[in-house]
């Protein structure tokens, strides 16, 4: 049964590329536990090397702690533990079941097989996955193969998931059922941290909002407070704001020459 964690992240002067230039540059900043936060900006932006610097996956300069040690401090065995990863690829091409693919979340544990079944068993069923149990993962779709990965991190149960576009491969049913559960894994007391090029989808579910732009954070507030200013700020193309029936605000991005009018209704006619 998961509990309630404490695991905060915090970084201070984080720095971190590849080769000889950086991609970040002295980012500041705090995820909370138990919260779902959403990391939105345009391609390049650095959200994929900021989600591999927080896994654990790439060197960094500076400060950053997951809870109240510092990350690079933590050994790989136990940072399995601790942290659950899907990356932004998830084809596969070993000739596993699903029901494989998803045991190997329960590496870092080394429990009892009957324990580890429950937490695979829990992690399938969260994710739709039964038909699909013992089929090869070469032979699924993008979306049945992203579901997989997701759910290997789940059957991990770590404290703090960290999803790089969980969502890209998935149908909208599956993606409302996928945000859906990142809010119950938060309300559970996970920190849960998932970049979206949806922005609407990211305002809908996440309780904060980090957008990035050029390796650097513009805006880091609650989701309520993102507007069109912000978004066009971070994608240098203006958005329109839309009020929805149920009075949920939702945005759309134009070109910069070109404003889309409100479509007029047709003059109705007189039989």
């Amino acid at each position: 049964m998961t509990t309630k964690t404490n695991f905060w992240v915090r970084f201070l002067g984080l720095e971190a590329g590849y080769g000889e230039g950086f991609i970040l540059s002295e980012l500041c900043g705090t995820i909370r536990p138990g919260t779902l936060t959403a990391l939105i900006g345009p391609n390049g932006s650095g959200k994929t090397t900021l989600m591999r610097v927080f896994s654990g996956l790439l060197p960094y300069s500076g400060k950053l702690t997951l809870g109240e040690r510092e990350l690079s401090k933590i050994p790989r065995r136990e940072l399995g533990r601790v942290v659950g990863v899907v990356p932004q690829q998830t084809r596969m091409n070993a000739p596993f079941t699903v029901y494989e693919v998803v045991t190997l979340g329960r590496l870092p544990h080394q429990g009892t097989s009957d324990e580890d079944d429950g937490f695979v068993l829990k992690a399938v069923a969260r994710m739709e996955l039964e038909r699909l149990l013992f089929r090869d993962v070469t032979r699924l779709s993008g979306g049945e193969a992203q579901r997989v990965s997701v759910a290997a991190a789940l059957a991990q149960d770590p404290p703090v998931m960290l999803l790089d576009e969980p969502a890209s491969a998935l149908d909208p049913r599956h993606t409302t059922r996928l945000f859906s559960l990142l809010r119950e894994l938060a309300a559970e007391g996970k920190t849960v941290v998932a970049t979206a090029h949806d922005v609407n989808l990211a305002a809908a579910f996440a309780d904060f909002i980090l957008a990035m732009k050029g390796g650097k954070i513009l805006f880091d507030a609650p989701a309520k407070e993102l507007n069109e200013a912000v978004l066009e700020r971070v994608y240098d193309t203006p958005f329109e704001p839309y009020i929805s029936v149920a009075g949920k605000r939702a945005w759309h991005a134009t070109l910069s020459s070109t404003r889309v009018c409100p479509v007029k209704p047709p003059i109705a006619r007189n039989k």
